[in-house]
């Protein structure tokens, strides 16, 4: 396993989250993503790398929002259907069995089950290699009080957020250790 492409399986395990967005009928739907990183602290800005030939990508190129939620270990199946190819008139939300909640400053809905979501207005599409770069502007953080400590910080000792290693494997290495 020396060829560079395999790079991003060294960078593993990585956060999973579930984006919900809308399409211009105004149908929810969802996806889950592992490349996503925060970007910078003031404004607040997050990454998503997503395929350009991705409904998730037209969606929130075309409606300009989305939400980022963080599910939890309990939600791993759920995950997985939303993570699969499926057909575009069959909603993926209904599919995974997903509660949906309604976002404050945005269309895409939330995901109820979720430890934690944030609503986000896109600032920047940029393609990049294979995949686009999505820039996304937190304007909305909701949580649910116990997956947070008094810092704001996700409690992944209780949340357990599932952690993508490649393919079908995923990880729950949860151990919190202050210095």
């Amino acid at each position: 396993m020396t060829d560079p492409k395999n790079y991003y399986k060294l960078l593993a395990p990585r956060p999973v989250v579930l984006v919900t967005t809308v399409d211009e009928k105004g149908r929810a739907d969802v996806a889950a993503f592992s490349f996503v990183a925060p970007v910078s602290f003031d404004p607040p800005l997050l990454m998503l790398a997503v395929g350009p030939n991705k409904h998730s990508y037209w969606n929130i190129t075309r409606k300009k929002e989305f939400v980022v939620n963080i599910p939890t270990e309990k939600m791993l199946e759920k995950v997985w259907i939303a993570g699969g190819k499926h057909d575009p008139d069959v909603s993926k939300i209904e599919k995974a069995g997903l509660q949906t909640a309604p976002a404050e400053k945005v269309a895409p809905p939330l995901l109820a089950e979720c430890a934690a979501s944030m609503e986000c207005y896109l600032e920047s599409a940029k393609k990049e290699g294979d995949h686009v770069l999505i820039i996304g502007r937190v304007v909305r953080l909701h949580y649910k009080p116990e997956a947070v400590d008094e810092e704001g910080r996700l409690r992944a000792d209780i949340v357990r957020p599932p952690l993508h290693v490649s393919e079908n494997l995923f990880a729950f290495p949860y151990v919190t250790k202050e210095l």
